[in-house]
């Protein structure tokens, strides 16, 4: 009797002892995730698709004209704005459009989110034709035109 104690009291013991080392409730495990969102800087929209200038050599006269860029970004940008002349054109007159091309910006601080900003762009003739008078004598030898001249091409990107 006492060994069938015995053996009942071990077993017992190994059924508790199994019991319990795999009848365990709660189990936690942690996996870290993480995100990558890269930078990202876009024009949504400008609020005109045209820009007209008069220049009369008569009596020339800075030309400039306000636009408002929409810019979605999520980092820090710069905004630039650069002019391109079309091809084809009298090259005296291209010399006096990339001399007189100017433009400024609103405000330089860059921030982030949907932002709409104020662009002056233009030219600045009556300095440019004033401080060369053989340009201004040049372009009154091409005769009057109407025509496109080229192209403001407005940047966004990140600053890095």
């Amino acid at each position: 009797m006492k060994k069938s104690i015995f053996v009942t009291i071990i077993m017992f013991l190994i059924i508790n002892i199994s019991v319990i080392a795999f009848s365990q409730v709660n189990d936690k495990v942690n996996i870290p995730v993480y995100i990558t969102i890269p930078s990202y800087a876009v024009i949504e929209s400008v609020d005109t698709n045209q820009l007209n200038y008069e220049l009369d050599l008569a009596t020339p006269e800075n030309a400039s004209e306000e636009v408002k860029v929409r810019i979605v970004t999520n980092t820090n940008y710069d905004l630039k704005v650069e002019f391109l002349a079309t091809q084809g054109l009298d090259q005296r007159l291209v010399n006096v459009l990339n001399e007189a091309y100017k433009y400024s910006v609103d405000t330089n601080s860059s921030q982030t989110g949907v932002i709409e900003r104020s662009v002056s762009v233009g030219f600045n003739f009556q300095q440019v034709l004033n401080e060369n008078p053989e340009l201004k004598e040049a372009l009154l030898a091409l005769g009057p035109k109407d025509e496109k001249i080229g192209t403001f091409v407005f940047t966004v990107a990140p600053v890095i």
